[in-house]
């Protein structure tokens, strides 16, 4: 039956989430160095709260950039300073990031660290592949005296359904990849004197963030906007893990 119903095959990989995630929490945590000044308004991670793809492996900060002087600022770069102290940049393709995000997990883990995806709960690969078997149609009533007729079916409704799926694959992939770029800030970008500017730094899922870092230059002067994530500390972590791990 699984054949005919292409929904229970389509990987989880491209689907949205559903419509009853809630909604994403308020942070509005800030930082200036004059004129510039960052917001982190929210985070979003793996099945959390906000989550708008229904496994998204990478880790999505939503930030304000405001430009409170009168020379444009211009933002070249991004980065997030893991608990390992090691820089992390954010992404341009979703589907990059998470095979990036797989990698490092590896990495992490290899140190010791006892790693979480989310904010807690759910493990990254407990749940990350899924294998689905047809089985055998070759049982029950009929199955020998009407066993040609239905050899002669099978090929079909498989050839079918795969087609059928291979398309809502292809659909979902590209609302993903649509949302995704609809979010995300691209870099490096330009803020006029007066406005700011909205949206997603996208990276990969990076246990115990310690700070976020934005560079630029506003004139002919540097610009660093520095934000500090010490309640983040927990951020992909067992619960005490980021006590014994976080250097001084």
């Amino acid at each position: 039956m699984c054949l005919v119903q292409p929904g229970c095959v389509t990987s989880k990989k491209y689907k949205m989430a559903k419509e009853d995630t809630p909604p994403a929490q308020p942070f509005n945590w800030s930082v200036s160095a004059p004129p510039g000044e960052l917001t982190l308004e929210t985070l979003i991670v793996f099945k959390g709260p906000g989550s708008w793809k229904r496994e998204a492996r990478w880790d999505e900060y939503v930030v304000k950039l405001t430009n409170r002087g009168g020379e444009p600022i211009v933002v070249n770069s991004a980065e997030l300073i893991d608990l390992l102290g090691q820089p992390q940049v954010p992404g341009d393709d979703p589907w990059r990031l998470e095979k990036l995000s797989y990698t490092n997990w590896d990495k992490y883990g290899k140190t010791g660290l006892k790693l979480l995806a989310g904010a807690g709960a759910v493990a990254l690969y407990g749940t990350a592949l899924v294998a689905t078997s047809m089985g055998s149609f070759m049982a029950g009533p009929g199955a020998a005296a009407g066993g040609t007729a239905l050899l002669d079916v099978i090929p079909v409704v498989a050839v079918v359904d795969i087609t059928a799926v291979a398309i809502m694959n292809h659909n979902n992939k590209a609302k993903v990849q649509k949302e995704f770029d609809r979010r995300r800030l691209s870099l490096p970008l330009t803020i006029a004197p007066g406005q700011n500017v909205a949206g997603s730094l996208f990276f990969p899922m990076t246990p115990g963030p310690q700070r976020l870092i934005l560079k630029g230059r506003t004139g002919d002067a540097p610009l660093e906007l520095v934000l500090d994530l010490k309640p983040l500390a927990g951020l992909h972590l067992k619960p005490g893990a980021e006590k014994k791990t976080i250097p001084p």
